[in-house]
């Protein structure tokens, strides 16, 4: 290779690698030119699950190396995204960490590593000042499955992280208008919504449930939106986790999906238009539809009481629900059928769409997911347009609902660029002073 030569490689490669990281470094910014505007906006990441102490035990020699790029690769998509996008809200979908198992020491420094990762705060560990809210889902590497969930791991989790479950209201008009623009938003811990070993945390969650269908009986036409870690039961084929719970000593072991009866009381009676979710890293978007169904009488013991669970399973508590478990999976299934986002009619009518964020981890493609809320009066009807994992919903109330994953890149390309770059760095003057 004559010297003109090497010196039209080192300059091509020295723009392919300078477009490469302009894109790299700004990446969100791009992508956020198109975006449209709205009147609140979540950006929602999934399942960052940041390791520590048992990688570095594991692989002694690239574990520390691992562990920072990593925390370097998350940092910029938490912060290059809350820059470009501006939410209201910052949402963790839950799995913070890697294991629910850290010990104390571990655990805080974690919690340090994930508020700087977060861009919460500098590093320095000086908070960071912004609008926008955080707020995190519980999920079984934070507090552990129903079964094996201790109150030190639950404890410690609302100390840092606040409360597993919550709702709150957003007015979209100004404050003092008719409440046509209220929104009601909801974190449910999905951990303890089934099968859990220390019944009081199941009972919390179960009372906050049950408080939220009696306020969706008093409010139905106010929209909700929810946001619990493990997704809604569906059967196999539709996303790409299937539906498989293993227990021990008859609670919750694992499980990739909550229960056919706990997913008919939610999506009967707390109705809500949409369901965010992670724990399924690869993602997903899909749709419960709703049907009326002949009503499903259960005979109750030797007393000749008829329990109907159409008109009765609202009014439920989770000890009946365990009860009459068969039939109201059977009610479910009658009156709910699921189907996947790239089978999603036109007409969205009487559904409840079900977002699985994909994981914001390297190996997923470090996506973030974000939901925008706008008022829109062009719309007649209900109507859905699906694209990919994402989706325009427009509802007959004159708001449109509209999700887009936005996404860097994997984390091998990425480290291949960093390797490139420090290369570079010094091969381009060499070759060009050759």
């Amino acid at each position: 290779m004559t010297r003109s030569q090497l010196r039209r490689v080192a300059i091509a490669f020295a723009l392919v690698l300078g477009a490469a990281n302009v894109y790299f470094y700004n990446y969100a910014a791009f992508l956020a030119l198109s975006h449209p505007d709205s009147d609140i906006r979540f950006n929602l990441y999934g399942d960052p699950q940041i390791e520590g102490d048992a990688k570095i035990a594991r692989e002694p020699t690239t574990g520390k190396y691992d562990l920072l790029v990593n925390d370097y690769y998350l940092k910029h998509i938490y912060a290059s995204t809350i820059a470009a996008f501006q939410p209201k809200y910052v949402v963790t979908m839950g799995d913070m960490f890697s294991s629910q198992r850290a010990n104390k020491e571990e655990y805080y420094k974690r919690i340090d590593r994930f508020k700087w990762i977060s861009h919460q705060v500098d590093t320095n560990m000086a908070p960071l000042s912004g609008s926008h809210t955080y707020l995190y889902l519980a999920g079984n590497h934070d507090i552990g499955y129903g079964g094996e969930t201790r109150a030190y791991q639950v404890n410690r989790y609302t100390n840092n992280f606040g409360p597993l479950n919550h709702d709150w209201m957003v007015d979209l008009h100004s404050v003092g208008q008719s409440s046509n623009g209220l929104h009601q938003f909801a974190i449910i811990n999905a951990m303890h919504l089934d099968k859990t070993r220390d019944e009081q945390f199941r009972n919390a969650t179960w009372q906050f449930v049950q408080q939220l269908a009696t306020q969706r009986a008093q409010h139905p036409e106010i929209p909700l939106a929810l946001f619990l870690h493990i997704p809604l039961n569906k059967p196999a084929g539709i996303c790409t986790m299937h539906p498989k719970t293993n227990y021990t000593d008859g609670f919750i072991k694992y499980q990739d999906y909550l229960s056919p009866a706990t997913s008919a009381y939610i999506l009967h009676c707390l109705a809500p238009t949409l369901v965010f979710n992670g724990h399924d890293h690869d993602g997903c978007l899909s749709a419960h539809k709703i049907r009326r169904a002949a009503p499903h009488p259960v005979v109750l013991g030797d007393s000749g009481n008829t329990l109907q669970i159409s008109d009765d399973l609202c009014r439920m508590n989770f000890t009946e629900i365990d009860t009459y478990q068969t039939e109201v999976e059977a009610f479910g299934e009658a009156t709910l059928s699921a189907v996947a986002g790239s089978d999603l009619t036109s007409t969205a009518g009487n559904m409840v769409v079900e977002v699985t964020v994909r994981s914001t981890m390297g190996a997923y493609g470090g996506v973030t997911g974000v939901f925008d809320i706008s008022r829109d009066n062009s719309s007649a009807g209900t109507h859905m347009h699906a694209l990919g994992r994402g989706f325009t919903l427009r509802s007959e109330h004159g708001y449109r609902y509209q999700y887009r994953e936005v996404r860097l890149g994997d984390h091998l390309i990425i480290r291949i660029l960093l390797v490139a770059s420090i290369l570079g760095a010094f091969v381009v003057p060499a070759a060009l002073l050759f």
